[in-house]
């Protein structure tokens, strides 16, 4: 596809965002197996169900448009995904590997922050209230997780630590 105009531009990085949420279904099966702490795994499993919202959303700005989502893959998301597999390969402990996913999370909320704002912008621009409105309604879940995950991050931290003085000190 040719980046000719601002809509050529938005129609694809819409794409973008569409290869993003779909790489973020196909892993959320081993992220919620990853994740330890009821509340993380309570949080990741309801934002499952948000992403397939966020999906359906994207189609939705598809068909107004009148046009169909590119074959691409949102090399950003690629990478965080492979991150995540990295850290895996370390072997950590159980503890250290929820600590890394909800930092993994972390990014990724952020990542579809900056993605949605700028499409959400480029559909106010380009005067596409619908689209503009389903994107605002992807970001607004995705800041909702973000602040849901950083709070996570705190709580699940503190018990990590927690525990390791206690282990600490019994081995003393």
């Amino acid at each position: 596809m040719s980046l000719a105009t601002p809509r050529d531009l938005f129609v694809h990085e819409l794409a973008d965002a569409m290869s993003a949420e779909q790489q973020i279904l196909k892993a959320m099966p081993d992220l919620q197996k990853d994740a330890q702490h009821p509340e993380f795994k309570a949080a990741l499993k309801e934002h499952e169900a948000e992403t397939r919202q966020q999906v359906k959303n994207l189609q939705a700005v598809f068909k107004s448009l009148d046009e169909k989502p590119e074959e691409t893959t949102c090399l950003g998301m690629q990478g965080l995904m492979e991150e995540h597999r990295a850290v895996h390969a370390e072997k950590p402990s159980p503890e250290v590997l929820e600590l890394a996913t909800l930092s993994g999370a972390e990014k990724t909320e952020h990542y579809e922050i900056v993605a949605y704002t700028g499409l959400v912008q480029m559909a106010k621009d380009l005067g596409e209230k619908e689209a503009a409105q389903l994107l605002q309604e992807n970001l607004d879940q995705e800041k909702a997780m973000a602040k849901r995950v950083a709070d996570l991050t705190k709580a699940i931290s503190k018990e990590v630590k927690a525990a390791q003085k206690e282990v600490g000190a019994a081995t003393a």
